[in-house]
């Protein structure tokens, strides 16, 4: 079998925990953010970790990153 391909805009966007779950970053904190409360701009730089739905489909785009 020869080798996968990564999907790069992925490794870029996802991030694979160490228990192998796929996490992104929320989004809408680069711009438009002087109406926005501090804590809401402090939450949006957390990562989270994607839905169960998501999970099978995201690992399958970064083939050698997860576990």
């Amino acid at each position: 079998m020869g080798k996968l391909k990564t999907r790069k805009v992925a490794t870029s966007r996802i991030k694979i925990s160490g228990t192998g779950k796929a996490m992104a970053w929320k989004a809408g904190k680069r711009h438009l953010s002087y109406h926005k409360s501090g804590d809401e701009i402090r939450g949006k730089g957390k990562a989270y970790v994607l839905a169960d739905a998501d999970q099978e489909r995201v690992l399958r785009m970064i083939p050698y990153g997860g576990k």
